[in-house]
């Protein structure tokens, strides 16, 4: 077998390292170990993000960012103490056993030896676990150890194989020992089995919360061959000293469904990894990308104080449930509202949450999605120009046209604001809103949708009252009926006036004045149930949910007070057909000409448009 440059400069500079070390007192060895350990710290970046995340996902909810930095340098100075102990361990024998090692639990394999069976031995990467096999052997148990071939570097995997041997364990590859392997613990020997591995193959079971990829063979073999499975682990207590801790043997439990046992076993079995990793964090291999094959997603909603902004969120948020669905995905969502000048836990919350991804509608949370995605190296989507920071900082940017946004990958351009709206959506609303008592008989119904003020821009009484009249002559000469709801930003003189018109108004089926009685599926049941909705202008959300269930929209033209990428929405939509844009005293002729010549409805597209971008983004 030819081996590759850099294979045997891996190989000698090992041995190099191995003759080094065997003179070097043990004291000092392990010291020069930490300062290895230091500066993979401070100069490994790879390594050390991909162990930053797994503690995130592991503890973010009950450590401090600070707290899992402190572990994280723990863990690299016992990395490069346990890299000196495998290259000194031709120097572990009974005496250093006798002197570091401190065994608790030997009785679990004695225990499990007197059923006259073979053993499955179970440990994880968790502290120096060659140090563990190490001592099965030097203790005189008939120990195979089932490992995997170090791919990368053949040499070296002969060499720990050598130092493996030199205490009495035997090496099984596996993927090529398999049918050795079934014969050695039908011959009642002990095979020893790293069972942690992250790999594409395995049953979803969970680990610290998550669904996650886990090994079998070692239960798919113990529940064949009706063997005892002992687990163990050892941790360092303070420099070269140990605690090997051998657990009672996992009694198997058996449904009859062999899938299903082997889920519950494996359950089991990460439970138990589960607890004493709990116990000492700073000595599990966080290395390993073991959550890379999990099914479980985490999703952080950033929001503000606007309801529209809220809305296209949580839209987006069950688009990618939808996708995620069709993944076998587990989603789990957590909305947190930031802010920090009235909420002063609000960063504390934020942190306390590991997110795969991080979600904000507008530029004001722009900034707080960068940070807290970049804590946990999340997927970032922004929804809206995000303010001042570049679109290329964030994974997925969702802007409506009117934004004028650049043409870039990571861009996914919408006509209007994502929202919720679709049939299922419609019909589950319509469906709530019968049960309320509120039904329809007419052929034409008209729904009216009233925002309010903003900054710039009032809905006025004297705006109302033309359209009002104009509204009621219509539904008399048409024998139509009407339902109505108000927002929260609805002014008193605007509820008042509509109160004063619609409340013993025979036509009105339906009249929510949000302030004293909102009911959340209004819009909704309001939109399923009319032909025509007739809108205020100021909300490019409540304009776009309108659109997008397939109705005649007439928006209510502003005589002032809207800005300019407002006007450049309205004007679209116009020119698209999609909404009447109309005067005051046009809304009659424009309601007359919708009932008498029914003409095509243009429904928006964008909900398709983000589903294919965060497809790619799963």
């Amino acid at each position: 077998m030819r081996y590759s440059t850099r294979d045997y400069f891996l190989y000698f500079s090992v041995r190099f390292l191995e003759k080094v070390f065997a003179v070097f007192p043990l004291g000092l060895a392990l010291f020069l170990g930490k300062a290895v350990g230091l500066l993979g710290y401070f100069f490994d970046r790879k390594h050390k993000r991909v162990a930053y995340r797994n503690l995130r996902i592991a503890f973010a909810s009950e450590k401090s960012p600070s707290e899992l930095k402190a572990i994280l340098k723990k863990i690299y100075l016992n990395l490069g103490m346990n890299l000196i102990e495998v290259l000194i361990i031709p120097r572990i024998d009974k005496d250093y056993l006798d002197k570091y090692i401190k065994i608790q639990g030997e009785q679990f394999i004695e225990e499990a030896a007197k059923e006259g069976k073979g053993i499955i031995f179970i440990s994880t990467h968790f502290g120096n676990w060659e140090i563990l096999f190490a001592t099965a052997g030097i203790l005189g148990y008939p120990v195979y150890l089932f490992a995997d071939e170090q791919r990368k570097s053949l040499l070296l995997d002969n060499f720990l194989n050598r130092m493996r041997k030199m205490k009495g364990l035997k090496v099984l590859k596996a993927g090529s020992d398999l049918r050795r392997l079934l014969r050695i613990l039908r011959e009642k020997k002990m095979v020893g089995m790293i069972v942690d591995h992250g790999i594409k193959e395995g049953v979803f079971v969970d680990f610290f919360g998550r669904k996650t990829r886990t090994p079998t063979i070692a239960i798919r073999l113990a529940l064949r061959l009706n063997i005892p499975v002992v687990p163990a682990y050892i941790h360092r207590c303070k420099g070269p000293n140990h605690e090997f801790v051998i657990l009672p043997s996992l009694k198997l439990k058996r449904t009859g469904v062999l899938n299903q046992d082997i889920a519950l076993n494996l359950g089991r079995v990460n439970s138990i990894v589960e607890n004493y990793i709990r116990k000492y964090p700073s000595q599990y291999h966080w290395f390993y990308k073991r959550f890379k094959y999990s099914r479980g997603r985490n999703i952080l909603v950033l929001c503000d104080d606007k309801t529209g902004h809220l809305r296209q969120s949580e839209a987006l948020v069950k688009l990618i449930e939808n996708t995620a669905k069709q993944r076998q995905l587990e989603i789990k969502t957590k909305l947190v509202r930031v802010d920090f000048k009235n909420k002063p836990d609000s960063f504390k919350e934020l942190q306390s949450y590991f997110a795969d991804i991080v979600i904000s509608c507008g530029s004001s949370l722009a900034p707080v999605n960068l940070v807290i995605s970049s804590e946990n190296q999340a997927k970032s989507i922004v929804i809206m120009r995000p303010g001042f920071l570049s679109t290329k900082s964030f994974d997925l940017v969702i802007m409506p046209k009117h934004d004028n946004p650049p043409q870039r990958e990571n861009i996914v351009v919408t006509e209007g604001a994502l929202n919720l709206i679709n049939e299922e959506y419609l019909k589950v609303q319509i469906s709530s809103l019968k049960a309320q008592g509120v039904n329809v008989d007419k052929k034409i119904v008209v729904g009216l949708l009233l925002g309010g003020d903003t900054k710039n821009f009032k809905l006025s009484l004297n705006l109302l009252r033309p359209i009002i009249s104009q509204i009621k002559l219509f539904l008399e000469n048409y024998d139509a009926q009407i339902l109505i709801t108000t927002s929260r930003r609805s002014s008193s003189e605007v509820e008042g006036l509509i109160k004063e018109e619609f409340n013993n108004y025979s036509r009105c089926k339906l009249l929510v004045i949000a302030s004293e009685k909102n009911i959340p599926e209004a819009v909704g049941g309001i939109l399923g149930l009319s032909n025509i909705v007739v809108v205020s202008p100021e909300s490019i959300s409540m304009i776009s949910e309108a659109v997008t269930a397939g109705r005649h929209i007439v928006v209510l033209e502003p005589q002032e007070g809207l800005g300019k990428r407002h006007k450049r929405f309205l004007e679209y939509f116009t020119s698209k057909g999609y909404i009447y844009l109309v005067r005051s005293y046009e809304i009659a002729d424009v309601l007359k000409k919708i009932a008498g010549e029914t003409p095509t409805i243009l429904k928006l597209s964008d909900n398709q448009r983000v589903k294919v971008a965060i497809e790619k983004l799963l």
